[in-house]
């Protein structure tokens, strides 16, 4: 059986590779004028996404997002809802989150 000395460090391996591969958000705010998530991704890359694409209801409160997670997690504590950073880029790149 495992250790659980060897359970987090391979856990640690994991993660450290996926901070070196992922994308991960810097800052995130939502732009009320045009109805869409920017995200400021390491990297200087900036990405905008339409909010009807983000898959939560039409009225919801977008307006207070908070990046935590290290930058792989998106917290919109108004709706008390998530996003998982690497998947919305790896959907926008894919062109399944076009308005």
């Amino acid at each position: 059986m495992e250790t659980i000395d060897a359970v987090i460090a391979r856990a640690m391996a994991r993660g450290a590779k996926a901070a070196e591969q992922d994308p991960l958000a810097l800052a995130a705010r939502f732009d009320q004028e045009h109805s869409r998530l920017i995200l400021d991704l390491a990297g200087d890359v900036e990405l905008a996404i339409p909010a009807k694409a983000l898959g939560f209801p039409p009225d919801a409160d977008l307006s207070e997002v908070r990046v935590e997670g290290g930058g792989f997690d998106l917290y919109f504590p108004c709706i008390d809802e998530g996003a998982f950073v690497p998947d919305l880029v790896r959907a926008a790149i894919a062109h399944r989150l076009a308005a």
